[in-house]
């Protein structure tokens, strides 16, 4: 019997979850025809646009990603040749990771968490996204000064760090989640909101991954389910899943916030 176990996210956080890389390639055939992206609906503390990502699916070639997205950001070889590469794109509105393994799509992640750390001093760069108060605190000591507030429903709070020889730097909380770590100490004016993806239409049926699908949607496309993890990021519930491959050719871990699907990874048999 597969091990399977639901849990939930307790201590440092769930950075790690949101993004990742992959390495195998499964052969699905490109779907023809891509459609154009959804539109944009926004709610309270939520903006839900449409992405390009979620014109590529699982199986994609690069073709199929330079055609969607346009030329990326940066290009990271995995392999000897162009077949495994990381493409990442910043100049999307949710920036967005693509891995190719024998020129097929194998990934795709949207850093719907993401804050720059290059300007950060070198301490500040451990915290991560998601990261919750505690490990903060172990990570960094005691904070300088701390501010609390409340916006758009969510408990907000930041924390400013101020140390000799350094540049002072703020982490900021979203119910007790690291949403973003800056210089200095002016509050980020989109704090309480998240940006994801426009839901799929629901027809016609889906034959592959892609971003913005529902649960609905993606589960007649995954395995049995191996292990499940559930937090909530800024009033969102977050659910990180890896499902045995139906082929049995490895593992597929999804990442679902907000009722749309943000990330899906295939694992290779060994890695799984």
């Amino acid at each position: 019997m597969p091990y399977r176990a639901t849990r939930k996210l307790t201590n440092l956080g769930a950075g790690l979850l949101l993004t990742a890389g992959a390495l195998v390639a499964i052969g699905s055939a490109p779907r023809a025809g891509a459609a154009e992206a959804p539109a944009d609906v926004t709610s309270a503390n939520v903006r839900r646009t449409g992405l390009r990502a979620s014109l590529l699916h699982m199986g994609s070639t690069r073709a199929d990603v330079e055609r969607a997205l346009g030329r990326p950001t940066v290009v990271t070889p995995l392999g000897f040749g162009d077949d495994d590469a990381l493409l990442f794109y910043a100049d999307q509105p949710v920036r967005t990771r693509v891995v190719l393994t024998r020129c097929r799509v194998t990934e795709v992640s949207l850093d719907v968490a993401y804050f720059d750390p290059a300007p950060l001093p070198r301490r500040a760069r451990g915290v991560k996204a998601t990261m919750v108060r505690r490990g903060v605190t172990d990570l960094l000591g005691a904070p300088s000064t701390v501010h609390r507030w409340t916006e758009a429903g969510r408990a907000l709070e930041q924390m400013t760090f101020t140390a000799s020889g350094e540049p002072e730097f703020s982490v900021f909380l979203a119910d007790g989640l690291v949403v973003n770590v800056r210089l200095g100490h002016v509050r980020p004016p989109d704090i309480a909101c998240l940006v994801l993806p426009a839901a799929a239409p629901e027809t016609p049926p889906r034959t592959d991954l892609s971003v913005g699908l529902t649960p609905a949607q993606a589960t007649p496309l995954l395995g049995s389910l191996e292990s499940s993890t559930h937090f909530t990021l800024k009033g969102q519930p977050v659910d990180y899943d890896t499902y045995r491959d139906r082929r049995g050719s490895g593992l597929i871990s999804v990442t679902f916030i907000g009722g749309v699907l943000t990330t899906f990874k295939i694992w290779p048999p060994s890695e799984s």
